[in-house]
């Protein structure tokens, strides 16, 4: 009964580390030295070439985010840029329910037949992080996010849902 106990515990561990979703990936230059800085900038990103209320959630939490470790200070005066932008994705989804049905005979010879789920193309957008060397300008580190707002949410939930993304992408700012 005790091993039973153990054996259902480690099965729900690891079901529910599989379900878990790694939030942001990122990238950097390992060869730059990010001790110096102190003070930033903030810019929406050329690549974006809109506003959106969802734009503004963004720079609330980098700022937020931020705050206890760098200065913000207007770009001439910064030893980095963070810029950001969403970028659209273009994903195919063939997810659903098929159909299919085959008939054979005692002879090994069958015959089936199945219909798949129609595929749809759904534009998600991902968040783009990019800190940019004042100095050189040079790039030195991106991040992008991977969670989805969805049009359903309410005011309260995309705040918490882009804090949460913006949280984990510079969790690793600067990189150590």
């Amino acid at each position: 009964m005790f091993r039973l106990i153990w054996v259902g515990i480690a099965v729900a561990v690891t079901l529910l580390t599989g379900c878990a979703q790694k939030l942001a990936n990122y990238d950097y230059d390992p060869k730059f030295n990010f001790t110096g800085y102190q003070r930033y900038a903030l810019q929406q990103s050329d690549k974006q070439t809109y506003q959106s209320l969802d734009s503004s959630r963004i720079e609330a939490a980098i700022k937020q985010q931020l705050s206890g470790r760098y200065q913000l200070v207007e770009p001439a005066q910064a030893d980095f840029v963070m810029h950001y932008y969403l970028q659209a994705e273009h994903k195919v989804d063939q997810s659903g329910v098929s159909f299919g049905f085959g008939v054979g005979v005692a002879s090994n010879v069958g015959v089936g037949v199945s219909t798949s789920p129609p595929a749809k193309q759904k534009t998600e957008g991902q968040l783009v992080l990019e800190a940019v060397d004042s100095a050189s300008q040079q790039m030195v580190w991106v991040a992008k996010g991977t969670r989805n707002l969805k049009d359903s949410m309410n005011p309260t939930q995309r705040d918490y849902l882009v804090n949460d993304v913006v949280q984990e992408m510079l969790a690793n700012f600067p990189p150590k």
